[in-house]
């Protein structure tokens, strides 16, 4: 039997890793009451993958501190490769190994984002931040979760706004809260423009509708929101004249990694602003107005539109 030249033997290793899986209820029972083999040695083949990557390292101490570890690591190449829940399994190992190492949930909460298991990856942030108040990381993190559902709001107050009081001086965070803050104004502003249009339209159908009069059609998006000149093609001069200049710079969706000096996390994703505009044309847009819309860019951005332009919405966050 081999025994490391400090700690425990490999025997008495996996003896403890399976102890931790069977207590996180990990293995399952066939509807034959025996155990899935498939699963234990699933199990099996990940510990002894993980025992060969300490000893090529060079661990001098087999203990399951260590052992976690290097399943961590392991979880962030998985992450590198885009395989979530191989991801999620990994640091789930970890997280059986040693509960309350805030790093492990706060990493596991990036790869269920990923998959959008939103909910799960808020209770582990908020896990993370049980462990460990003052990590920060826990709380960027949990902002760009509740980002990723639309809650503008609770993304600032619960997330980033926490984030940046525990570092100061991280830009990351700052830009963060800004498109966040931007995306709620336009929430804002769009539910006031839906309400405004369902008044309008209200009134004018107890005003101009007559009784028993079918009811027209209203064209569809966008066509019906714009307004059309004498030419009979749409005004888009003046359309984008009452545009925000923010729009000019496309949606706002996470696009990249945050640079961080913690070794021991995921790198957090930071939300930007891209350069494309979507104007819900998609791949139909009449060729009339294809130059009309290039001279409006140029003249407002400096850019030309893309032919297919869409939300860059990846937020994959890539490990150090």
């Amino acid at each position: 039997m081999f025994v490391a030249v400090a700690g425990i033997s490999k025997d008495e290793l996996f003896g403890q890793f399976f102890d931790a899986l069977e207590k996180t209820h990990y293995f399952r029972s066939l509807p034959d009451g025996n155990d899935d083999q498939a699963q234990l040695d699933k199990a099996s083949r990940i510990f002894h993958t993980a025992l060969e990557e300490m000893q090529k390292s060079g661990c001098a101490m087999f203990n399951r501190n260590n052992l976690a570890e290097i399943l961590k690591s392991q979880g962030n190449k998985a992450m590198q490769s885009k395989l979530y829940p191989d991801a999620i399994e990994l640091y789930s190992f970890a997280i059986a190994l040693c509960e309350d190492n805030a790093v492990y949930y706060c990493n596991r909460a990036a790869a269920l984002t990923q998959i959008h298991q939103y909910e799960a990856a808020v209770q582990d942030c908020q896990k993370s931040i049980a462990i460990n108040p003052n990590y920060s990381k826990a709380y960027s993190r949990l902002g760009f979760v509740y980002y990723a559902q639309g809650k503008y709001r609770d993304a600032i107050d619960k997330g980033f706004t926490k984030a940046l009081q525990l570092d100061s001086n991280n830009d990351s965070v700052k830009e963060n809260i800004r498109v966040a803050e931007q995306k709620l104004k336009e929430e804002q502003q769009r539910r006031g423009n839906d309400q405004s249009s369902t008044s309008s339209s209200h009134g004018q159908d107890s005003n101009h509708q007559p009784a028993g009069a079918p009811r027209s059609h209203a064209m569809p998006p966008p066509f019906g929101s714009m307004s059309f000149d004498g030419n009979g093609f749409p005004d888009l001069t003046n359309m984008f004249m009452n545009m925000p200049r923010d729009a000019f710079q496309g949606q706002h969706g996470p696009n990249g990694p945050e640079r961080s000096n913690n070794a021991d996390s995921t790198n957090e994703p930071i939300i930007r602003i891209t350069r494309s505009v979507n104007l819900g044309f998609g791949e139909q847009m009449p060729e009339e107005l294809t130059g009309t819309l290039r001279s409006v860019m140029e003249m407002f951005s400096g850019a030309q539109p893309p032919e297919n332009p869409q939300d860059n919405m990846n937020g994959r966050s890539t490990p150090n």
